[in-house]
């Protein structure tokens, strides 16, 4: 193998296939990265068996070849070469040149003859979509899934499609996330299960994507191929929770505040909170109040007056801190409505200008 590419270009395309690459003791080429030439293109690819990506980049090829080599070792080399613009790569014995114009490097290479192939789903449940739709809707929740691998459903995004707009939820059953986006009512997209570790990496390969892209369905797995990327994801043959009915229909207490004065509340008390993170919520229409109060016995105490408005009866409920401000970054609006069914109740908050986005907060019992 022989090529010369645009070194910006291989870095960019090598970094995002890196970040899939794994560790596994049976299979050690899952810890490389594959670099295909062919034609008038150099393809990366990368796979952990869960999710897979390939990337193509131009490039002027020489000599037609494949190595597999560690990701991260190239990137780091040619990150050092901030004024080299092209670069040639050159497969030799076991091994590959780096040449620019002033260096040259041999890093070692794998046989790529053990590199699993990327599965292509090949069904007829394709649709098109603009790619920015589904960053929104994924980013929007993605975060509030379990970290445990326990029940994988919670693990997951669940993403189905209602009328004309497309849901992504999920939950860890301590808060649940709820993005709606709108979409075309003649696109068919089925209900899906995906890995959220697999979500982080559809949304760094789809972000800054601008034409739509294809998305390819099967039983087992999940495509997403726009203008030389594609990316696939095994699915959770699971039954996500009906999460619809925790979602409390009627409230006791409305509070309506500013985002920013609430997130700079918050992160205030988080200085004064336990090792469980708990922050004490009062709303208190009889005293026009809404106060947030966290207290830590070798820290200190805090208590702030939110200026707000606050309707309903009064409530005193306790809440970890981090599931509320996790969610700031998903609520385009700048007031918040905060509402509460009653004592030891879920909190559900959502943006006053913007309810495409719910979100709800279990009470801490203690």
């Amino acid at each position: 193998m022989k090529i010369e590419c645009i070194k910006d270009k291989l870095i960019d395309a090598i970094t995002k296939a890196d970040r899939l690459t794994s560790k596994n003791l049976s299979l050690p080429i899952l810890s490389c990265v594959d670099l295909r030439a062919s034609k008038n293109s150099l393809t990366v690819r990368a796979t952990n068996l869960d999710c897979g990506i390939e990337i193509k980049i131009p490039a002027k090829v020489d000599t037609e070849g494949e190595v597999a080599i560690h990701g991260a070792v190239l990137t780091s080399l040619l990150s050092g070469l901030p004024k080299e613009k092209n670069i040639i790569l050159e497969s030799k014995e076991g091994n590959v040149l780096v040449s620019t114009s002033a260096n040259t490097t041999l890093i070692k290479t794998y046989s790529p003859d053990d590199f699993p192939a990327i599965p292509k789903i090949d069904s007829q449940r394709t649709i098109e979509i603009n790619p920015r739709l589904l960053v929104k809707g994924f980013k929007s929740v993605v975060y509030s899934a379990s970290v445990s691998t326990v029940k994988p459903e919670l693990s997951s995004v669940y993403v189905y499609k209602e009328g004309s707009d497309l849901v992504f939820v999920s939950t860890d059953s301590f808060r649940l996330a709820e993005k709606r986006v709108k979409i075309k009512d003649s696109v068919d997209f089925p209900s899906v299960i995906i890995p959220a570790k697999n979500v982080s990496d559809v949304i760094r390969t789809l972000d800054g994507l601008t034409e739509d892209i294809k998305v390819y369905f099967d039983r087992n797995q999940i495509a997403f191929e726009g203008k030389d990327i594609y990316l696939m994801s095994r699915v959770i043959d699971a039954t996500f929770p009906d999460y619809r009915q925790i979602i409390p229909k009627a409230f006791v207490t409305e509070v309506v505040v500013l985002k920013q004065d609430l997130v700079d509340s918050l992160k205030t008390s988080h200085v004064f909170s336990d090792k469980f993170n708990q922050v004490n919520v009062k709303a208190l229409p009889s005293k026009k109040n809404f106060v947030i109060a966290t207290k830590n016995s070798d820290v200190g105490e805090y208590t702030n007056a939110i200026d707000s408005s606050v309707s309903g009866e009064d409530v005193e409920i306790n809440f970890n801190h981090k599931y509320i401000s996790d969610c700031f970054q998903s609520i385009d609006s700048d007031s918040i409505s905060l509402s509460i069914s009653g004592s030891n109740k879920p909190l559900v908050m959502r943006g006053v200008s913007d309810k495409s986005f719910t979100y709800l907060v279990m009470p801490m019992n203690r």
